[in-house]
């Protein structure tokens, strides 16, 4: 059994400012403020010096690490995210990866997945293949844009199998209610989340039907919304982003880096106070920074510190941790502690469906678990009841 002690807990909705988590097997079994918790003679004891105790990270959309990708080198990958307090984590393959690749890519995952920092890998996010090939990094490399075989599509879906947690699709694809609907004929539980898209908010909510529930990197690889007629009145269309935020059961997917380059902080701003606290989710969407090329867009003068960028240098996805994109959303917001790991935890896991085991401390859910300074640094991280 593991106590640890002298600590602040994150819960779900407040703070206990004197604490004791205990936790038994991968199990959290008890906790509350110290002078009700009775700490057995026998327990391993963790002092947090008066830190924050807080629920591993949950980041649904990472292509990688450590400059290496998932579908090459799991173990290699996961163990940075690991160590900056993730506990939860689910690689995406793209739609630049061919069938052979993502098959190859998921094999490899599988293997590794059992041990080491790689068993944080809790499923797969699918991010395509049948995605709009206008939108999004790596565009010239789409291997998916033609239109749906469904041989092909029926072989993957049954490849991936129950591995998939999300499918990430572009609702205005011709025969993309085929695909969802066999893909949910596979795995009942999966989540559909809309990405790299130019649909129409009609298009988005026929898709409900099958489970869609989220909007991929909310504010990226969209359409951008161009006046409805060719004139200087500046009239205004909608597409997947106005779809996301009008629609109270979607969540958004952020990419928050330190520069505010993904979205805007003001854009930020107003898709939190737009979604609220319930419907935000912090994402790294780490992409392995493979490209040197000083063609690419600079900001400030510089590359920018947290960003990946794809062959031809443009931005695409970052190479943060979740503790960074905490961090950052804090800065760029205003938002607290308590609110960003929210957006970092329970947040997703209820997206994923799998808020009965992780996303929050309770009694029963797994001991996944971090200690945290005030500006999300993280000391120490805990993983089915040890401490790594």
């Amino acid at each position: 059994m593991l106590a640890i002690i002298n600590t602040k807990i994150i819960l779900e909705e407040g703070l206990i400012w004197d604490g004791v988590v205990l936790c038994e097997g991968d199990a959290i079994v008890a906790f509350g403020p110290a002078k009700s918790v009775t700490i057995p003679d026998d327990c391993q004891v963790l002092d947090a010096g008066g830190k924050y105790t807080a629920p591993g990270f949950i980041d649904v959309h990472c292509h990688g690490g450590n400059k290496k990708w998932f579908h090459r080198e799991p173990e290699t990958a996961a163990a940075m995210h690991f160590a900056h307090g993730t506990t939860t984590v689910l690689p995406a393959l793209y739609q630049s990866q061919s069938y052979e690749e993502m098959v190859e890519g998921i094999a490899n995952i599988r293997r590794a997945r059992t041990s080491g920092a790689a068993r944080i890998i809790a499923g797969l996010y699918m991010e395509g293949p049948f995605m709009n090939p206008k939108y999004g990094s790596d565009i010239k490399n789409c291997k998916w844009a033609g239109p749906i075989d469904e041989a092909v599509m029926k072989s993957l879906v049954d490849y991936v199998g129950d591995d998939v947690m999300v499918w990430c699709v572009a609702p205005e694809r011709k025969d993309i209610e085929l695909f969802c609907a066999y893909a949910k004929q596979v795995k009942p539980s999966v989540r559909f989340s809309m990405g790299h898209t130019e649909c129409k908010p009609s298009d988005a909510y026929r898709l409900k039907k099958y489970g869609l529930v989220n909007h991929t990197h909310h504010c990226n690889a969209t359409a951008v919304v161009n006046p409805i007629v060719p004139s200087n009145v500046g009239i205004r269309d909608v597409g997947p982003d106005e779809a996301c935020l009008y629609d109270d059961d979607l969540y958004a997917e952020l990419i928050c880096d330190s520069m505010g380059i993904h979205v805007k902080p003001h854009m930020l701003k107003m898709v939190a106070k737009i979604k609220g606290l319930d419907k935000l989710i912090l994402i790294t969407d780490y992409y392995p920074d493979d490209c040197e090329n000083p063609e690419g867009p600079i900001w400030g003068g510089e590359k920018a510190p947290d960003l990946g960028y794809d062959s031809a240098g443009w931005v695409c996805g970052s190479m943060m941790t979740m503790d960074a994109a905490c961090r950052n959303m804090m800065m760029h917001t205003g938002y607290g502690l308590c609110h960003v790991i929210r957006f970092a935890t329970i947040n997703p896991a209820r997206m994923l469906g799998i808020d009965d085991r992780v996303g929050s401390i309770e009694r029963g859910k797994k001991a996944n678990l971090i200690i945290i300074d005030d500006m999300v640094n993280v000391e120490k991280v805990i993983f089915e009841g040890e401490i790594q």
